[in-house]
């Protein structure tokens, strides 16, 4: 048996701590060093996670990112300045997972191709949906012609209400990027037009609805529907309700990805997955690119088309 690829970990936000959770070996990998994000401001969680996985803990990240004993980073931070990281690290070659939202401009995508020119480094910018066993399923039953010629796409997303001040993001720029990663990796065909409406619905404050007509040069039309709009007494796993139906010409299939949780009603309700979380899969990934195993794609071109679809969208 081939020994677990090293990695290195940046930041500690929720894929983070995800990992620290998994009770068990990664698969192919351990997380050999483990560092804050570049603000530095989850400095205390990432050395609780770093002790918890029995990692090394320093707070110089740009070390790690470009520590030759590592072949893989997963820079898992939330902060703007993970794609600082994601620069250097593809710059210094490595195998970089940074799940989504990584970039806000087509001049930051950019900037990544630019730095994984340099270093011939591989980026994989997924998002948690493409990742659950029913996405990463129908995806490779799409992908096998199983479906057939694809005819149109329905992702419906449902969310906590919150009470939040006029200009902050809104439910477009928080959870579009997850159903437009999936989209795309469905859809390859270039697309020929987007119609969006956006508003505040459900209180005062920054836009809580967006629904999308979406239609692809092949003729394949996706639906999107996205709305913060659950009240705070129905439970909701962490990623919301988020329901995906895919029409065919061969058959069709309806999905809820994130269902894959026991949920224990008390004075606060508590989720129990009975499955890895997505960012255990991915994990599998990089191993398979870090080792040349899998051909994992370009992953900036696929960032430079969800670019291009949130712009529009916008």
């Amino acid at each position: 048996m081939s020994r677990p690829l090293p990695i290195g970990v940046i930041g500690a936000a929720r894929y983070a701590q995800a990992i620290a959770d998994h009770d068990a070996a990664l698969p192919g990998a351990r997380v050999s060093r483990w560092v804050p994000s570049p603000c530095g401001q989850d400095r205390a969680r990432a050395a609780g996670l770093a002790e918890r996985t029995g990692a090394e803990f320093s707070t110089d990240w740009e070390a790690v990112a470009r520590d030759p004993a590592l072949r893989a980073l997963l820079i898992l931070s939330s902060d703007p300045g993970r794609r600082a990281a994601v620069e250097v690290a593809l710059s210094a070659g490595k195998v970089v997972l940074s799940p989504l939202p990584l970039v806000t401009t087509q001049e930051e995508v950019d900037r990544l191709a630019a730095a994984q020119a340099r270093g011939r480094g591989v980026l994989l910018a997924p998002s948690a949906l493409r990742y659950t066993p029913a996405g990463s399923t129908t995806l490779r039953m799409v992908a096998d012609g199983e479906f057939g010629t694809l005819q149109s796409l329905y992702a419906g997303g449902r969310f906590p209400r919150e009470d939040r001040a006029q200009g902050g993001p809104g439910v477009l720029e928080e959870a579009g990027w997850e159903v437009f990663d999936f989209l795309l990796a469905a859809a390859p065909a270039p697309i020929a037009r987007v119609h969006a409406q956006t508003g505040a619905l459900f209180g005062p404050g920054t836009v809580d609805t967006a629904t999308l007509i979406i239609r692809f040069e092949d003729n394949m039309v996706a639906t999107i529907d996205l709305s913060r709009c659950l009240p705070p007494s129905i439970p909701t796993a962490p990623m919301g309700e988020i329901e995906v139906e895919l029409i065919g010409s061969r058959q069709a299939v309806r999905l809820e990805p994130y269902a894959t949780s026991l949920t224990l009603f008390g004075p606060r309700a508590i989720h129990r997955p009975w499955v890895d979380d997505p960012v255990v899969a991915m994990v599998r990934d990089v191993v398979r690119a870090a080792s040349g195993e899998a051909d994992p794609g370009d992953g900036v071109a696929h960032l430079r088309r969800a670019m291009a679809l949130m712009d529009a969208a916008r």
